[in-house]
């Protein structure tokens, strides 16, 4: 296992920490199940300046994914107990930490790298393990939270620190999962590079009412789960005479005459075309869901994909707490029924008006903006 390090390309803009702090000599890794993953990206905007280097690191999951079987299962349960216990990941990781001497490893996605973060800071007391925890909680049932909970509290004590994306979620995290004893903490909204956002002028749109849908469609996938099925809020969009762009899949392959497909497409390309519509559509579908904290704790990448584009965001007016105060200020079309929406949309100049203003209002969900919070932050963990 190789970890390459990538030298600091940019300052934040707002730097205000010394030459002498230490996290100015400090290698950062990542830690994670895609090391290309846009959110390895945003960390290094944000601390472009302020360390030596990053550098980034499958976790188990995806470094032992061709060697799996029965009993890889029933070890990962053990493992978010008692930290990983594969031997040749566990030493090809450590070797690596070593060689570049890196003293700080973030570790993202949910409750996924406890385990790994866990085993490394056993091995390695001196290293700083810190948990960004995008999403939170992954279960949707009383159980699987529960679950989850249990797993991150007992994690505390080999924590040195936990990345919230709003402050929603670490107010439920800190009342509900730890109580007492919480490791030191810091909110930081997620946000992509300044690289990633629609430049250029505002493209226009469609002159009748329309939405794209950023969101998984293909149902069939095994990782699909009843909140990724909103083809009953679709439908309704649709009836009420709404064109819906949203990637291609079986099971929206119905011929209504209001949906339009498109293929998917990669991050910076995505962007370009999300700003060619009214809005975008941000909704799950939570009454499926036993439980669905998730959607109300977590800010998801669809939604800061839709902010880099600049569009206005078209969202249900109840529950998504966390979304909702992420776009505080932002231009929103809050609905309780399609026709509802349907109305707001055929308001042709309302549209303009909220459009534009969204387009203006990109530059704010810039990562580079929380680089100073973040960087004093994992300052003061060294």
């Amino acid at each position: 296992m190789q970890l390459v390090i990538k030298k600091p390309s940019q300052k934040s803009q707002h730097e205000t920490m010394s030459d002498g702090s230490p996290l100015k000599r400090t290698i950062v890794t990542v830690l994670g199940t895609d090391t290309q993953c846009e959110h390895t990206d945003s960390l290094q905007a944000m601390l472009g300046g302020y360390v030596a280097g990053f550098g980034s690191l499958p976790d188990s999951q995806r470094a032992t994914k061709k060697r799996r079987n029965w009993r890889s299962k029933i070890s990962r349960l053990t493992d978010q107990l008692w930290g990983t216990s594969d031997p040749a990941y566990l030493k090809s990781v450590l070797s690596t930490l070593d060689e570049t001497q890196s003293k700080i490893v973030i570790g993202y996605w949910g409750t996924l790298p406890l385990p790994d973060l866990l085993a490394i800071k056993k091995a390695r007391p001196d290293v700083k393990v810190v948990l960004l925890l995008l999403c939170y909680p992954l279960a949707l049932t009383q159980g699987g939270i529960l679950r989850q909970d249990f797993y991150l509290r007992r994690a505390a004590r080999f924590l040195d620190g936990i990345i919230f994306p709003s402050d929603l979620t670490e107010g439920c995290v800190r009342g509900r999962v730890f109580r007492s004893g919480f490791p030191a903490s810091v909110v930081i909204p997620p946000c992509w590079p300044q690289s990633f956002q629609a430049t250029g002028e505002l493209r226009p749109t469609a002159e009748s009412p329309n939405l794209i849908f950023v969101g998984r469609t293909d149902m069939s996938s095994p990782t699909a789960t009843a909140a990724d099925d909103v083809r009953p809020l679709m439908s309704s969009i649709l009836d009420a005479g709404i064109d819906l762009y949203h990637a291609r899949s079986p099971e929206t392959d119905d011929g209504h005459p209001h949906r339009r497909h498109f293929t998917p497409l990669p991050m910076r390309e995505l962007i370009r075309k999300i700003g060619e519509y009214d809005a975008s559509l941000i909704a799950y579908n939570t009454e499926a869901c036993a439980r669905d904290d998730r959607f109300y704790l977590t800010i998801p990448d669809r939604l800061i994909t839709s902010v880099a584009a600049g569009v206005p965001v078209a969202i249900p007016r109840h529950g998504y707490g966390a979304i909702k105060s992420y776009l505080q200020g932002y231009p929103m079309f809050e609905f309780d029924t399609a026709d509802e929406l349907a109305q707001m949309l055929a308001d042709r100049t309302l549209v303009a008006q909220l459009r534009e203003a969204a387009w203006n209002a990109r530059s704010h969900y810039d990562a580079a903006r929380y680089g100073a919070p973040l960087a004093q932050f994992l300052d003061r963990l060294l």
